[in-house]
């Protein structure tokens, strides 16, 4: 990941996009890896996870070029991922209390603060939106499991928040060189997290 990220903005920047896509997709696997090894190893609850990487490694390529279609395989392995962190952790209060946090902040930020600059792409922004918010709240529900497993999902879990937060300030305000490296680590921080969690399954 180290490797990939800094040839990811490199080749973006000297305008090599299919290049620098294919890097973004390689930081990715990187966390994939770990969720296949666990899958075949482990235990077969891991393909579920492995699923969800590969459709966000298959996101990862086609949101440099479409964000509606990069955000439909980024919306299919959120719903992977909700598969999986609610089989491993029985969802309770505190997955309920943590969806409604945040599908309440959306409503405020979207109809509210942002709705101006969204536009007629609220639909699009408020159905992934809801979908990132519940795989979310699933990952930090993961910490009534009181395990190490389930506390890295939750830091992944927020960290990906964070990271598509970050996204979508980007894409509706200006936004400086240091916010898009703020959102691949996190991203990937958080995607590392996940595959590494299943190694302690």
């Amino acid at each position: 990941m180290l490797v990939c990220l800094p040839f990811f903005f490199l080749y973006k920047k000297n305008l090599r996009y299919k290049l620098a896509a294919a890097f973004k997709v390689c930081g990715t696997l990187c966390a994939a890896s770990f969720a296949l090894i666990a899958a075949i190893r482990l235990d077969p609850r891991c393909w579920i996870c492995f699923a969800a990487l590969m459709l966000h490694s298959v996101a990862d390529y086609f949101l440099e070029f479409n964000y509606y279609l990069g955000g439909g395989f980024f919306l299919a392995g959120h719903i992977c991922y909700i598969a999986f962190f609610t089989s491993l952790f029985t969802p309770s209060a505190v997955h309920l209390i943590c969806a409604v946090c945040f599908i309440a902040l959306l409503f405020y930020l979207f109809f509210f603060r942002w709705r101006k600059q969204i536009g007629k792409q609220l639909p699009f922004f408020m159905v992934y939106g809801c979908a990132l918010s519940l795989m979310c709240a699933c990952a930090i529900g993961c910490l009534t499991g009181h395990t190490l497993q389930g506390q890295l999902i939750a830091i992944g879990g927020a960290l990906f928040f964070l990271s598509d937060a970050m996204i979508c300030c980007r894409l509706l305000f200006s936004a400086g060189r240091a916010v898009d490296w703020a959102i691949m680590i996190t991203y990937y921080a958080a995607q590392l997290l996940f595959g590494i969690s299943c190694l302690l399954i």
